[in-house]
Formats: structure tokens, C-alpha cells, sequence
């Protein structure tokens, strides 16, 4: 059996379906649907991995001690004491970054653009601070020797 041929449209619906297409690609239509399909996908890939979280239970995640984390990554005493040194050290540069921009909170009024500059300090101040923080907490395990969760770590002051 024959398949019946597909009928073309005429060359003026052709000519203007083409005209139409060249246009919205010149004005970069095509691109902002492009963009927002690529939006539209990442947001429901973070709404299912916030779903996946929220319904997560405790027992599906592995429990080991900090013992059993250095013979599975197969570290020494010598390597663990390097890394609490470098953790340390980037402590410190970044304690001293975020009182680097505390001070500079007190020139912020005298810039030609006080409210952004404050802005733009109050973020740097976020940033650095987040920074000494997370590199302070990964020294204390090393130092302690113990692996432990950061609110524990931040409630208990083991600082």
C-alpha cells in the first residue's frame, strides 16, 4: 500500500511562516524561550530535590566515626596535622577579611553611593564570615579528632 503525500502549503503561507520565524529568531524570541525552558526545568529539578530531602530519613545515610573516615580515605597522622594547619590558616585570612570589612563599614557614609556601598560591604562581611566559619568548624574536627555535626559544634562551643 502507498502512503498517501503529505499536501505542502502554498508558497505565500511558506514565504510568510519563513518571514515570521527570521524575525522572531532576529529579535531573539527563539532565545528567550530557549532561556526560559531552561528555567522552567531547573526550577522543577529544585522543587523534586526539595521534595526528595523533605521525605529523606535518617537511616538512609551512611554513619561512620572519624576513625573510620581517615582508614577509607587512607590519611596518616602527618597529613591530618598539614590539613588543620591550612584549615587554620584559611581561618584566620578570612577572620581577617571579615574585620577588614567591619572597619570599612565606618568609611561607607563619606562614598559617593552610601547605600550601595553598605550593601556591597554587609555581603562581603556575609561571605568572609561564612567562609571563617565553615574553614574554623573543619579545623575543630580535625583537632578533636571527631567527626560532628556544625549546629552541635556552634550550640556546645567547642570553638
Amino acid at each position: 500500500m502507498e502512503q498517501p503525500q503529505k499536501k505542502k502549503h502554498g508558497i505565500v503561507r511558506r514565504a510568510a511562516s519563513g518571514t515570521a520565524k527570521a524575525w522572531a529568531y532576529s529579535i531573539g524570541l527563539t532565545g528567550l524561550v530557549n532561556t526560559g525552558k531552561r528555567l522552567g526545568g531547573g526550577v522543577g529539578q529544585v522543587v523534586a530535590h526539595a521534595r526528595h530531602q523533605l521525605n529523606d530519613k535518617p537511616e538512609n545515610h551512611r554513619r561512620e566515626t572519624f576513625e573510620q573516615a581517615v582508614d577509607r580515605l587512607g590519611l596518616d597522622e602527618a597529613h591530618l596535622i598539614r590539613r588543620g594547619r591550612i584549615f587554620k590558616h584559611y581561618a584566620t585570612w578570612c577572620f581577617v577579611a571579615t574585620m577588614v570589612a567591619t572597619a570599612w563599614l565606618a568609611y561607607v557614609p563619606f562614598t559617593d553611593h552610601p547605600f550601595s556601598a553598605f550593601l556591597l560591604t554587609v555581603g562581603v562581611i556575609f561571605v568572609a564570615g561564612s567562609q571563617w566559619l565553615k574553614w574554623h568548624f573543619r579545623f575543630c574536627q580535625i583537632r578533636d579528632q571527631e567527626l560532628y555535626g556544625f549546629m552541635p559544634w556552634l550550640r556546645k562551643g567547642r570553638w
